[in-house]
């Protein structure tokens, strides 16, 4: 038995110093060729490494320390240290410190000192400096940029990655930036996307045209339409925020566990009459309203938006300042809209009922002067090819309901 293991011992010693010699490397200052095994080192290309390189096809290496330049492809079996350069494919079993430039795809070991450009693609095993591609970036950890146009995807982003569709991290600290979609656990900078932006913790800001979408987020949340989080150190600003505990949300419908949710009806000086919802935080919060108007028939169907702040509260009492906007119409022509400053005093009847009246002055705009019955004091009025335009005096006054 022991005869034998010393047998296979003695074997693969000298297996793998016979593979040791057969690769080992001898330096040449060229190598050219039409394609493998067609070139100045024929099928002995594997135990050279070259200071340049210039094939006219495809051509094979052990390693490059200057350019090597490829009609089609080029493959090396050892690392290249300068530019490495084809028409369509590049591919290196070591270490990239340079350039690489395919026009299809890019392939090594590891390039955390090179910049690899594509044309539809790169594909690193280790680290990359730079990735440039048309469709598709990989990489385990990029210090710098990965711009692709479908798909960038990498463990840990110290730069950028910009893709058109969507790009995938374990970990930014730098930018995100995509057409669609941005996935990462953890950003420490910013989420910016056409569509979504999805992250655990964010340390920085999220900017999305349609949703964000967040565990913990010490920064600002910005969507065109929905902001969610748990837990926001911050601000939330979109048409919709939701969240466990926010500081401050800015949008017309805020679902925050510990903030502020009221249901009231409003009239005012023109006998515009609404049913709101006002939510957001302690101190913020949003208005969104639907109603009409109870004596013009012409102005069927009432909107209105807008912010409101908390300037003080008590156990009795509170008193807020609003900035709304407010549109009637039949849509049949007719149409009615003002935007007005209301500082609103609110009597608490109960925890859940309050009461609130209060004076407000308002810029509005209409075609139709018979609405103007119930108008206030006129500030200042204009008419104009039958639009008339007005700052007057007004007042506000209600009832909300807390929940």
């Amino acid at each position: 038995m022991k005869a034998l293991q010393l047998k296979i011992s003695l074997f693969t010693f000298l297996f793998f110093t016979f593979i040791s010699i057969s690769f080992a490397q001898v330096k040449s200052p060229a190598h050219l060729g039409l394609f493998y095994p067609i070139s100045t080192h024929g099928t002995e290309a594997v135990h050279f490494t070259n200071n340049f390189s210039l094939h006219l096809l495809t051509g094979l290496s052990g390693g490059e320390n200057g350019a090597a330049i490829y009609g089609l492809a080029g493959m090396v079996k050892g690392d290249v240290r300068g530019a490495q350069i084809s028409g369509l494919w590049n591919n290196v079993s070591g270490n990239v410190t340079g350039i690489q430039v395919a026009g299809i795809l890019n392939q090594s070991s590891d390039a955390n000192k090179s910049a690899q450009i594509g044309g539809i693609s790169n594909i690193n095993l280790g680290n990359s400096a730079v990735q440039v591609a048309g469709i598709f970036n990989t990489a385990k950890a990029v210090e710098g940029a990965q711009i692709a146009g479908i798909a960038d995807i990498a463990d840990t982003i110290d730069g950028i990655q910009v893709s058109g569709i969507a790009s995938m991290s374990q970990s930014v600290k730098g930018a995100q930036i995509a057409g669609i979609a941005n996935i990462s656990p953890e950003i420490d900078g910013a989420q910016i996307a056409g569509i979504s932006n999805l992250a655990k913790e964010v340390k920085g800001v999220q900017i999305a045209g349609i949703s964000n979408i967040a565990e913990n987020v010490e920064g600002t949340q910005i969507a065109g339409l929905v902001n969610r989080a748990k837990t926001v150190k911050g601000m939330q600003i979109g048409l919709i925020n939701i969240a466990d505990s926010s500081d401050v949300t800015i949008g017309l419908i805020n679902i925050v566990k510990t903030g502020d949710q009221r249901l009231g009806v409003s009239i005012d000086e023109n006998l515009n009459s609404f049913l709101t919802f006002r939510s957001g935080g302690k101190y913020v919060y949003g208005i969104f309203g639907v109603g009409t108007n109870l004596e013009v028939k012409e102005l069927k169907y009432g909107f209105q938006a807008g912010l409101g702040l908390n300037l003080a509260e008590s156990n009795h009492f509170r008193m807020d300042v609003e900035a709304v906007s407010k549109y009637l119409t039949d849509f049949d022509g007719n149409d009615f809209s003002k935007f007005s400053f209301q500082l609103l005093p609110t009597l608490k009847i109960t925890q859940s009922i309050h009461l609130f009246a209060g004076p407000s002055i308002s810029y509005m705009y209409s075609r139709d002067l018979n609405i103007l019955d119930h108008t206030g004091l006129t500030i200042w009025d204009e008419t104009h090819r039958e639009n008339y335009q007005a700052v007057l005096l007004g007042f506000t006054g209600g009832v909300n309901v807390r929940f």
